[in-house]
């Protein structure tokens, strides 16, 4: 099973307890991901994509 990246967690740690609703990260990570194994093994890899995307913009 995959588990949050690095980047992932930097982001949310930085966001979470004043800007979650603000997080470049949100629209990602609060979809609705669906029910199963696969759909949250999706979920995380798209999340996972986008956190790399915005370390590697700088964001």
């Amino acid at each position: 099973m995959t588990d949050l990246s690095e980047a992932a967690k930097q982001i949310c740690r930085e966001n979470l307890k004043d800007n979650c609703h603000r997080c470049p990260l949100r629209l990602q990570c609060v979809r609705n991901l669906g029910a199963g194994r696969e759909a949250y093994e999706r979920w995380l890899s798209e999340v996972n994509t986008a956190a790399e995307i915005l370390v590697n913009k700088g964001v």
